[in-house]
């Protein structure tokens, strides 16, 4: 397979779709496996001793909120997409509502897993195409603020180049809107009449067609804009700031989340300019740790 073939058939994997919903498990077998590459793993990863433990914990940590986590799905369903290759499945007995294998099975045969001998071979002998497809799997499913964390997650420690398509009439209209001040703590500071350390957020997630306007923005201190972009907080219909039960932390998380729980969030004075409902409700299903 030539590079352009390969980056083809990863960036368009088939991912589970139901409208605007999340589902990065997919990208994030590909993300996990393209970085264990980068840092010399070899091809293929055993499910019961790395991807069980390794992809669990990316998905509780950079996912939905769900109540159960499956990594064994995308390590088991990218097979479907004619890019990956699983050793010792032969074996496997599916589950009753579909073909997926258990994870009991997994582990009782030992499968394994990686990309398929063709893209491995290339990867293998070309890392910037290794790390093209990375930064682009993971500017597609995660805002920029997110990203340095799950590089890190995955040990791979140096900065991205690719930059992300933005307008570049967001940050200024939302700022504006807010009078340039953190819609939650209202935090305003200027150095030379330049703001810094505050932010225009997006609410529903530019990769899952949130658009860049200001009712779909908040101004918010890079604190803030990180609990939001992690799920710590969001905000109600009403315009009131809850807090994710999983927090916690000591007395500065207390000062600077916690205090803030059911309180209003400071708004635009043009009501049109107002954040709308539906887009903390993508955020609420989607991003909230609730």
């Amino acid at each position: 397979m030539t590079p352009n073939e390969i980056r083809k058939a990863i960036l368009s994997v088939r991912r589970w779709n139901r409208g605007d919903e999340r589902a990065p498990n997919k990208p994030i077998m590909m993300a996990y496996a393209l970085a264990k590459y980068i840092q010399g793993h070899g091809q293929m990863f055993s499910y019961e001793h790395e991807v069980d433990k390794d992809i669990n914990l990316l998905l509780k940590r950079f996912g939905p909120s769900r109540k159960a986590i499956h990594p064994e799905y995308p390590f088991w369903r990218l097979k479907n997409d004619g890019i990956w290759r699983l050793d010792n499945a032969e074996n496997c007995i599916p589950r009753n509502s579909n073909t997926d294998a258990k994870k009991s099975q997994l582990i009782k045969y030992g499968v394994t897993g990686g990309f398929s001998d063709e893209i491995y071979a290339v990867l293998q002998n070309d890392t910037q195409l290794a790390i093209e497809l990375l930064e682009t799997i993971l500017s597609e499913n995660f805002p920029e603020s997110l990203i340095p964390e799950v590089t890190s997650q995955l040990g791979i420690e140096f900065g991205f180049k690719k930059a992300q398509r933005r307008d570049p009439n967001f940050r200024r209209d939302v700022l504006n809107a807010y009078n340039g001040r953190c819609a939650i703590c209202g935090f305003d500071a200027r150095l030379n009449d330049d703001l810094f350390a505050l932010e225009a957020a997006h609410i529903k997630w530019k990769q899952f067609n949130g658009p860049c306007s200001v009712n779909n923005g908040l101004a918010l201190c890079s604190i803030h804009h990180k609990a939001l972009d992690k799920g710590a907080i969001s905000v109600t219909p009403e315009m009131r700031i809850k807090v994710s039960p999983a927090l916690n932390g000591g007395m500065i998380v207390e000062s600077m989340i916690w205090e803030y729980e059911n309180r209003k969030i400071k708004l635009p004075r043009q009501s049109e300019q107002h954040p709308l409902v539906q887009y903390f409700n993508w955020h609420d299903g989607n991003v909230f740790r609730n």
